[in-house]
């Protein structure tokens, strides 16, 4: 046995003894998973399903954030889900503190918000509050959702230096030559109301429903009455899935969902030496949208292990108008038929817990329109991606993380001698009390 496979092995070891565990829930286990956080049982649904709020119990957990490709982390929080304040008479409550504020339904930034990843546009990192209630009313499960995020930009002049986002120095010239008021439409005060409810219809089956609403707006101005705001955007989220318990052991979680989100950008100068042009008046359009229907299995095997297998159809649109500098009017639209997906988590002893899951899109077709040349282009071809996670337990506080695919392989540096990019891209901790 070669020298290499001696020391990974020693290490192993080392970990399985020095580091318990039991498998926890949090984005972090999803995102190892590899698959749509609808598809499994995780108190992560409650993001986009608010009437499980009653029954998630007391959770306390840490988004520790993701290294991004700066060599930095970000996409950090701190929150807390309780249920037994005054006895559990007023229902449960939450309460989150969050660095960026998250994708629509999602409980971080960095999750898309359809299986394909097509993202909310959204990058605001001005969070302010998220507040969560819920409470069970017989067989009839309520939740509720409160977000917001502030930001408004004045200056004199505000100046677009590629480091932060602002209007563009000469703010009375052609200022759409930058990506700056673009940028800022997606850096903007954010009021979002959300609501949810869950029926359980027989014993076997529950029924949960939910519908994320999100009002968008933004101002940058400067001294000289030049300004963009953000003309009507919104962005909206309807979701419902059931939970039919088909076996014992066989969970059954069929899923439909739409999404759509709207982002403008309108530039207004009274002041200016030349009036505006109709173009510069008509509004920069960015708008996605998608729908989604699936079904998952969930199998229990071996009492503690998860097995899950299931696909999604679906498709997403994006618009991206213009008018300005007369050169970009497109739309790109994708569908997937099916998306596939696959994920196994398993608890290698009382102490240790492994995840690997995989998402195939068959038939997948890209198609692109550009709207002033009339050019149509088409893509067909499957994607794969693949993610691994693992996790562990340090006293009563449970760790999951996603884990670089050349781990498995390389090991640390100081190990196999090879490189890996980053160990653990994604960390969460979680407590349960």
């Amino acid at each position: 046995m070669s020298s290499r496979v001696v020391k990974w092995l020693i290490l192993a070891s080392v970990l399985l003894i020095a580091f318990p565990v039991v498998a926890g829930a949090s984005t972090a286990r999803v995102a190892g998973l590899g698959i749509q956080g609808d598809y499994i049982k995780d108190y992560t649904g409650v993001y986009t399903y608010l009437s499980n709020m009653c029954c998630i119990g007391n959770v306390v957990y840490g988004e520790l954030g993701n290294w991004n490709s700066d060599s930095q982390t970000d996409d950090r929080a701190v929150g807390a889900f309780i249920s037994n304040l005054w006895d559990g008479k007023y229902g449960a409550f939450g309460i989150h503190l969050r660095e960026e504020i998250t994708q629509l339904g999602q409980g971080d930034a960095n999750t898309p918000v359809d299986a394909d990843g097509a993202w909310d546009a959204n990058s605001n990192t001005n969070h302010s509050i998220d507040l969560m209630w819920g409470k069970k009313f017989g067989s009839i499960n309520v939740g509720l959702q409160l977000n917001r995020a502030y930001g408004r930009l004045e200056g004199d002049p505000l100046i677009y230096d590629g480091g932060y986002y602002g209007i563009y120095n000469d703010i009375k010239g052609d200022v759409y030559n930058t990506y700056g008021p673009v940028d800022l439409n997606y850096n903007r005060n954010v009021m979002g109301f959300g609501g949810g409810l869950g029926f359980e219809v027989s014993p076997k089956f529950t029924l949960e429903t939910s519908v994320l609403y999100q009002s968008r707006t933004f101002l940058a101005k400067d001294t000289t009455g030049a300004q963009y705001t953000n003309d009507g955007s919104g962005a909206y989220l309807l979701a419902a899935r059931g939970m039919w318990q088909w076996q014992p052991n066989v969970l059954v979680i069929p899923v439909v969902r739409y999404f759509s989100t709207t982002s403008k950008v309108k530039y207004e100068d009274p002041n200016a030496e030349e009036p505006l042009t109709d173009a510069q008046k008509t509004p920069i359009d960015d708008s996605r949208s998608g729908w989604q229907a699936g079904l998952a299995g969930n199998w229990t095997l071996n009492q503690n292990d998860l097995f899950v297998l299931g696909g999604t159809f679906g498709a997403t649109t994006y618009k991206y108008k213009n008018s300005v500098d007369g050169l970009s009017d497109y739309k790109y639209e994708d569908s997937y038929m099916p998306t596939l997906f696959a994920a196994l988590e398993t608890h290698v002893n009382s102490w240790l817990t492994l995840r690997f899951g995989a998402m195939q899109g068959a038939f997948y077709t890209e198609k692109t329109t550009n709207n002033i040349t009339k050019n149509v282009t088409k893509d067909h071809y499957s994607w794969f991606n693949m993610m691994l996670g693992a996790g562990v337990k340090l006293g009563t506080l449970q760790l999951d993380a996603t884990l670089d695919p050349d781990f498995v392989h390389n090991g640390p540096y100081l190990i196999s001698g090879e490189s890996t990019s980053t160990m653990f891209p994604k960390v969460t901790a979680t407590y349960t009390f």
